[in-house]
């Protein structure tokens, strides 16, 4: 019997985990940016921790994460900053119920559209578009989608 997974806020435990999903995503979709999310990597992490207490969340089943997501706020404009599931666990809605629960969070902000960006080359892309997000533009390798949040 597979355990019940669940969602909850991201504690500091499971910035590892988030860590280890960040450079395997840059390693294997955007090559290329690599080095520089490595030389940023400070940055990131200060991002992540300011996201701890509201805006990064994870799903897990027994307390071992298995995905997370993590968002900010602009005035009326809510932007996942960063969506990922574990590539074993790929393809099982857990990465729909953490675009879900990114809407969810973000109306009760005062977000009226959410609104991300994903590098050409991530099949996640198909996630976006089946959850109603439209296609806004482009800027350089990134596709630019949008959703108005009812």
């Amino acid at each position: 019997m597979t355990a019940p997974t669940r969602l909850r806020l991201a504690e500091v435990s499971d910035l590892p985990f988030i860590f280890r999903q960040e450079r395997e995503y840059m390693e294997t979709i955007e090559p290329d940016a690599h080095q520089g999310w490595m030389a940023a990597l400070d940055l990131n992490l200060a991002f992540w921790i300011d996201c701890l207490p509201h805006t990064l969340f994870c799903i897990d089943t027994d307390g071992h994460p298995l995905g997370y997501a993590m968002w900010s706020l602009d005035g009326d404009a809510a932007t996942l900053v960063s969506i990922n599931v574990l590539g074993s666990r790929r393809r099982q809605e857990l990465g729909r119920l953490l675009l879900d629960a990114f809407e969810e969070r973000a109306r009760p902000s005062g977000a009226r559209i959410a609104e991300l960006g994903v590098h050409r080359t991530n099949q996640a892309r198909l996630l976006y578009q089946g959850a109603g997000y439209e296609t806004t533009g482009q800027d350089g390798d990134y596709v630019l989608f949008a959703k108005a949040l009812r």
